[in-house]
């Protein structure tokens, strides 16, 4: 079975550009890398619609707009493949498992 979760946007992570410092994207878990999320209080989701969802929503939560994306949340100084976990200040929508959520720790 597949995880996800949400880190900090590889364009700000690997490539450096500030306008995606505040903002979020889905990664795809392995087992070990879904505890050391569960390690940092990040949110697991089961489908990928359901982490893209929560992406979407976190970087623009109040719709899309012009300006640069950012998260209410922090980053972990856990990683992902190079990327801070985010760790979203409630759990998307509030709705636990119909979110596809399947583990926060808070």
């Amino acid at each position: 079975m597949s995880q996800y979760t949400l880190v900090r946007h590889s364009a700000y992570a690997v490539g450096g550009n500030a306008d995606f410092e505040g903002a979020v994207e889905v990664r795809e878990l392995n087992t070990h890398q879904a505890y050391r999320v569960r390690a940092a209080s990040g949110a697991l989701f089961t489908t990928l619609a359901a982490a893209q969802s929560a992406a979407t929503q976190n970087n623009y939560p109040n719709g899309p707009t012009p300006s640069a994306p950012s998260v209410a949340g922090y980053f972990s100084n856990l990683c992902i493949g190079g990327a801070e976990i985010y760790v979203p200040p409630a759990l998307p929508n509030d709705s636990g498992a119909a979110a596809g959520v399947t583990s926060r720790t808070l």
